[in-house]
């Protein structure tokens, strides 16, 4: 009479003990979430700081739109040399980015805000593009 339920416990206990050592190596065979490549860090600080340039610009606060600019011009030139493997349209972008950073960087010296918030807006959607190719 209690042979079936402990024949039965026993067969649950082997086949739950089953599962969990068979799944135990899937679950710590799942990769972890992959760190962003050394392109996608430049480029999302790129972004950050030309949004930051935008701010300042929107506060027509050429000064420290002029830094972040720079800021950006740093951030877009090393994302030059990181990207060399991406898809050419990510190394287009950055090149359109920077050509688009640098007239923002002369219309904030000029003391042109709303110039340069189109130039910095210019930046921005170039960056985004670069960001939507890179990996």
């Amino acid at each position: 009479m209690f042979r079936p339920r402990i024949t039965a416990a026993a067969v649950t206990a082997v086949m739950a003990a089953g599962t969990v050592v068979g799944v135990a190596p899937v679950v710590l065979a799942t990769p972890a979430a992959a760190a962003a490549s050394p392109c996608v860090n430049d480029l999302t600080t790129a972004q950050t700081s030309n949004n930051a340039a935008i701010a300042a610009d929107q506060a027509n606060d050429t000064r420290t739109a002029r830094t972040q600019n720079l800021s950006t011009a740093v951030s877009l030139v090393a994302a030059l040399g990181d990207c060399l493997t991406q898809p050419q349209v990510v190394g287009a972008n950055i090149l359109t980015a920077s050509a688009t950073n640098a007239t923002a960087v002369v219309y904030n010296l000029l003391g042109a805000s709303s110039s340069a918030l189109s130039s910095e807006q210019a930046t921005a959607s170039a960056i985004t593009h670069a960001l939507a190719n890179a990996t």
